[in-house]
């Protein structure tokens, strides 16, 4: 016999929809443009909110091709945000100050990343909202299309 299943929950018996936007928040958090840090952002949003971990995390990594991808044009809509004017990538310039870097180049990349985090200030709402109503999408496909989490056979 198959015992019934809570409407859109997961085997845990957390919502679907909050299972969702759980992910969702992982996905925009994980367009944050600095490298490395999302993960642990993510770690403490979880424990402090009450979320899942896994399904934090899962949006976080699900973010990292956007993240990377989008490094350039958040920076550059950051930049028009604040008025501010267009960073060079000199690439060459820059390893060949290594280790020595100007104090004005150090500047000018510490200023383009506070732009790229302005630009992502204004995507992830975006991000988090489309993220979310994605997810809830198909997380209720899936319990709709008969591969429910938490139905056991008793």
């Amino acid at each position: 016999m198959i015992a019934r299943s809570r409407s859109l929950t997961t085997n845990t018996g957390e919502s679907t929809s909050r299972t969702a936007w759980t992910v969702a928040l992982g996905f925009a958090i994980g367009l944050f443009p600095l490298l490395g840090v999302t993960t642990i952002v993510c770690a403490i949003l979880a424990r402090m909110l009450r979320l899942k971990q896994t399904a934090i995390q899962f949006g976080n990594y699900a973010a990292l091709p956007f993240q990377i991808a989008l490094l350039v044009p958040l920076l550059r809509l950051g930049e028009r945000i604040t008025h501010a004017q267009r960073f060079v990538f000199d690439p060459p310039a820059l390893l060949q100050g290594f280790p020595h870097i100007p104090e004005s180049t150090a500047r000018a990349v510490v200023m383009a990343q506070w732009h790229m985090i302005a630009g992502w200030a204004l995507l992830a709402p975006l991000a988090f909202v489309l993220a979310g109503l994605l997810a809830q999408a198909v997380l209720r496909r899936r319990e709709r299309g008969g591969i429910v989490v938490g139905r056991r056979a008793a």
